[in-house]
């Protein structure tokens, strides 16, 4: 890979702003997608494996779990990590996260530096 390549981060939410803010928070060190639904993000998996996926919890139609089980389900994508974006920080809410096996969660709104240390430990953890 040459020094110029940029790992490929997918952001899935139905919030078009918060689509357009994230991409900007992290587009000068990432290559980055955006998506505004489950299903066009499942589309454009298939054409373009990213390397990490910020993917709403809470969404219409179909929402964060549902698209995280469909990407488990499959062998090309089960090992792509998945950080969930939710604007709710109760417990319960943080639960069910947790227990769906993400790689993360960001609360909304993200705060840059948080976010990029987050994609940054995901995609080149250190050895201890």
């Amino acid at each position: 890979m040459s020094a110029r390549y940029k790992k490929h981060v997918l952001v899935v939410d139905d919030n078009i702003i918060l689509l357009r803010t994230v991409k900007d928070m992290l587009e000068d060190q990432y290559s980055v997608s955006i998506s505004t639904s489950g299903y066009q993000a499942l589309e454009m998996i298939k054409r373009k494996k990213p390397d990490i996926i910020l993917l709403d919890y809470e969404m219409p139609e179909m929402n964060g779990a549902e698209v995280l089980q469909k990407l488990h389900s499959e062998e090309e994508t089960r090992d792509i990590p998945v950080v969930f974006f939710t604007a709710s920080a109760r417990r319960e809410t943080v639960t069910m996260l947790i227990k769906l096996n993400p790689s993360g969660y960001v609360l909304k709104p993200p705060n840059k530096q948080n976010l990029l240390n987050q994609i940054e430990k995901i995609l080149n953890p250190t050895e201890e």
